[in-house]
């Protein structure tokens, strides 16, 4: 998550929503600043990340601790995640069925290719990871379960914008266009063209635009029940071993099948 609010992400408007708990959404703008592998987290820092005064996180994160979900260190006095969110992931990631199908073909597949493979779930302006295969190869892209990639410049986000219907693209662009604000029509014109390849290839691409020495190709999932969200799926590994030729002549064509053993077309 961003350092927007819960509120801007979602468009809610807190001020005209009765039925609104701004307690709440503070409390999980705290939960959200944290990312996966760094360590504990300062109430200033959290204020730095969440964007709201440093009195009230104090106050959030006492409370999240008293509850389990905030752990204090003892030795810094800063705050990391606590046992009591795996409940909440465990039973969130346990509604996916999906990743019991997609988990051993990815493994199969970033063996085969000796490749990244990461399944990914549409949140807000970021797609965030469900389930993430590392090749073998003595080097791979370092991204876990529950790390956040932005949408506009991944292979992967760039497929799942191209996949959704044009109502739902249309009620994502604000959102995108507070994220990036002066930048936002460079991107624009991107995700235009992302939708153009992804027509002609069935696949988008990033190479070296997300970070500079990472290769990627991506591509949206067909629609699962209703309330599940948009998901997708991206190969992904390092320049060094794999060229654009490389990436949208072979990985490309080698994910859409994937992608058609994980969910076979109706």
């Amino acid at each position: 998550m961003t350092n927007q609010s819960l509120a801007q992400e979602t468009g809610a408007e807190p001020a005209q929503d009765r039925h609104f708990v701004t307690a709440l959404a503070r409390g999980l703008q705290v939960l959200a600043a944290f990312l996966p592998g760094e360590g504990s987290l300062s109430n200033q820092q959290l204020a730095q990340r969440t964007g709201l005064p440093k009195s009230t996180v104090s106050r959030l994160s006492y409370t999240l601790t008293r509850l389990g979900y905030l752990a204090q260190d003892a030795e810094s006095g800063g705050y990391r995640p606590g046992l009591a969110g795996l409940s909440l992931a465990g039973g969130l990631l346990g509604s996916f069925d999906i990743r019991r199908v997609a988990g051993p073909l990815m493994r199969a597949f970033s063996q085969a290719h000796a490749i990244s493979t990461s399944l990914g779930l549409l949140d807000g302006t970021d797609i965030v990871y469900l389930e993430t295969c590392r090749s073998q190869a003595r080097v791979s892209v370092q991204l876990s379960v529950g790390s956040r990639v932005p949408l506009a410049t991944t292979a992967i986000g760039r497929a799942c914008y191209a996949g959704l219907p044009p109502s739902e693209q249309a009620m994502l662009r604000p959102l995108l266009a507070a994220r990036y604000g002066d930048a936002w029509p460079a991107h624009e014109a991107r995700l235009a063209a992302a939708g153009e390849e992804a027509r002609q290839r069935g696949f988008c691409t990033s190479f070296g635009e997300f970070e500079p020495d990472v290769m990627a190709v991506g591509v949206a999932l067909p629609p699962l029940v209703a309330g599940h969200g948009a998901m997708c799926l991206n190969a992904s590994g390092p320049v060094f071993a794999f060229d654009e030729n490389d990436m949208a002549g072979r990985i490309g064509p080698a994910l859409l099948a994937l992608r058609d053993q994980i969910m076979p077309r109706k």
